[in-house]
């Protein structure tokens, strides 16, 4: 196939001075870019780079006067708002050119995480009590549980997620959220720490027929306090955490096949509730109970072949990064051959 390949590269500068030192840390490495294009060329495809913005506009518009593309491979992360991993998606689902991932409707839905987790209860998937503080709002009074982490609302990649996102009194909140909102300028999530054993999973497929990759618990190396999965942590993995897959799990005791199971049906049920296509990752926490718990669901997991979560959680259950980015766009194809015969485009 003829396949563009959309994204946003990370900037090689530094935050400006007064930003946060996460300012571009959701935007993709020149690695992660040569890494799916040449794995999609050892597959037999022909790759051609469409970035994001213009020069993605550009390249379709001169692709329109010669031969079309016959899909796109889609990890941009667009700029702007809550609606930015929205805008390419939006843009080829108007000129009737396929791509792998989620639909613009999912990408907005999953990545305002006030709405996520009011969607995911709405469909009975269990989610921590929470409240959104708006961007310019000062904080009120907190009908929750204390301890409470904070967070901004539409952010991904762990931008605002820090080691001190735990808050233990109103004091701390207070400080943490202001600091929040003036960062990220946007509303800030409020939700019941869970201080339970956390999980990601990665799905792949469509409704019905999605499967779960596999179950990965990521586990500090080092037990002084509440774990948070944070920025701090994840520049320092191999250090920090220990990732710990289905069947270490199963074989060590850690986690019972009842508990797996229930681990993977909540990320199921995410997955077909936010209507997913292709692939997600969805991030699972424990409450005081034990009982596994919803945080978010990302329909955009990063896809960088050394220190992604999704790849992290391939190779921890025996997929080689050529055969997860092969699944990812075999069932892509199959859904883009059903949509046109249904549509003719």
């Amino acid at each position: 196939m003829r396949l563009g390949l959309t994204f946003n590269l990370r900037p090689e500068i530094a935050p400006l001075a007064g930003d946060p030192i996460d300012r571009y840390e959701e935007f993709d490495s020149e690695e992660t870019v040569t890494a799916i294009a040449a794995s999609l060329r050892r597959l037999g495809h022909e790759v051609e780079r469409l970035g994001w913005g213009p020069p993605m506009l550009d390249a379709l518009i001169r692709r329109a006067h010669g031969d079309r593309l016959d899909g796109v491979f889609n990890f941009a992360e667009g700029v702007g708002g809550r609606g930015r991993e929205s805008q390419v998606p939006a843009m080829l689902e108007m000129l009737g050119i396929p791509n792998t991932g989620s639909d613009p409707v999912a990408l907005a839905l999953a990545l305002d995480k006030g709405l996520a987790k009011l969607f995911a209860a709405g469909h009975g998937i269990a989610t921590a009590p929470f409240l959104i503080v708006g961007a310019d709002d000062p904080l009120g009074g907190v009908d929750l549980r204390y301890p409470l982490f904070a967070k901004p609302v539409a952010e991904g990649s762990s931008m605002g997620i820090r080691n001190n996102s735990v808050c233990r009194n109103h004091a701390e909140l207070l400080a943490l959220v202001a600091t929040l909102q003036r960062n990220y300028r946007q509303p800030v999530l409020i939700e019941e720490f869970l201080p339970g054993d956390e999980y990601t999973v990665g799905v792949l497929g469509n409704g019905a027929g999605a499967e779960v990759l596999g179950v990965m618990q990521v586990q500090p190396r080092h037990h002084d306090g509440d774990f948070v999965y944070s920025l701090e942590v994840k520049r320092d993995y191999l250090n920090q955490v220990e990732y710990r897959m289905s069947d270490a799990l199963l074989a060590s005791g850690a986690v019972s096949p009842a508990m797996l199971a229930t681990i993977r049906q909540l990320a199921l049920d995410a997955h077909r509730a936010f209507a997913c296509r292709d692939l997600s990752r969805v991030d699972i926490r424990c409450d005081r109970d034990g009982a596994p718990n919803f945080i978010e669901i990302n329909p955009l997991p990063g896809l960088n072949p050394l220190h992604s979560d999704l790849v992290w959680i391939a190779r921890g259950h025996g997929w080689d990064y050529d055969r997860l980015i092969a699944r990812i766009l075999d069932v892509a194809s199959e859904r883009w051959s059903q949509r046109a015969s249904t549509f003719n485009f």
